[in-house]
């Protein structure tokens, strides 16, 4: 999967509702979107923070160990309307041209 839209499936699970690393990693796994590892959601959710597109903060859970939460601001919000638009236009350019091919205007 290519990384900036990684970002921006990432962006959308925040959208819905706050959520830690491991989580949101296996929220991508249920719309068959693996990453390589359980690390490698790390540096995606350290981009978004450093862009400012997400908040953090630490709670403790129930067996005693401190998980950061990320949920998505103002910012992130923004980003992930722009991100998805131009998905959504991407992904229209590459029907029609997928389309002309299987019409057979370049064959």
């Amino acid at each position: 999967m290519i990384k900036g839209h990684l970002e921006m499936c990432v962006l959308s699970i925040l959208s819905k509702k706050k959520s830690y690393g491991y989580e949101i990693m296996k929220e991508l796994e249920v719309h068959n979107l693996k990453l390589k590892g359980v690390g490698s959601i790390y540096p995606i959710l350290t981009k978004l923070k450093d862009q400012e597109w997400v908040d953090t903060y630490r709670e403790m859970t129930d067996n005693g160990k401190v998980r950061v939460y990320y949920e998505i601001n103002e910012n992130g919000i923004k980003h992930l309307q722009i991100k998805i638009n131009e998905w959504l236009e991407l992904q229209q350019d590459i029907k029609s041209l997928l389309q002309s091919d299987l019409m057979g205007d370049d064959l």
